[in-house]
């Protein structure tokens, strides 16, 4: 949206590429939720009726249809003439295809710079800001309690006091764990 609201104050090409760049980095990460999302499927389907909602909302119409239409991606018209951006969907296979990166993408960009912070926990706790962001989304998309877990548990054994690791484990003990366990 920044980069929008930029492109209209000051129209460039430069900041048309970066516009570009941002879109096709969303592309990405809306491809790798989803395909997290139907991992997280195949372990628990229908557990949670929030993920059931959004895993039909992106498989599509149904199979054979050709591939999804994700959010935020335009709808590709045959007529466009615009070759190599779709292979021939093989029909009745009922498994979506995957665009492919787009021509002027480098080969071997697909992760990018500001996406590998999110790769490493250790480096996403000593960024703050990141870390807020990611926690953002968590909370938005899936259930927490894990990932706090996690965090939490590292806080209190991190604790050079054992008094403050106490308090910590007791509160810690309070949150996630289940008396009837």
């Amino acid at each position: 949206q920044r980069f929008q609201e930029l492109l209209q104050r000051q129209p460039g090409a430069e900041l048309e590429e970066q516009l570009e760049g941002a879109r096709r980095r969303l592309g990405q990460l809306q491809l790798k939720v989803l395909q997290g999302a139907r991992a997280g499927a195949a372990a628990d389907l229908g557990s949670r009726p929030l993920e059931g909602e959004v895993l039909r909302s992106l498989a599509g119409p149904g199979p054979g249809s050709g591939s999804p239409q994700l959010p935020g991606r335009f709808p590709r018209n045959p007529q466009d003439g615009d070759p190599g951006l779709e292979s021939s969907p093989q029909r009745g296979s009922g498994r979506p295809q995957i665009i492919g990166p787009e021509e002027d993408c480098d080969p071997g960009s697909g992760s990018n710079e500001s996406d590998s912070v999110f790769q490493d926990l250790g480096i996403l706790k000593s960024r703050p800001a990141h870390l807020g962001v990611f926690l953002r989304f968590l909370f938005s998309q899936a259930d927490p309690t894990p990932l706090l877990f996690h965090l939490c548990s590292e806080v209190c054994c991190q604790q050079s006091n054992p008094r403050d690791s106490r308090a910590l484990a007791r509160d810690i003990w309070n949150i996630f764990l289940d008396r009837s366990a």
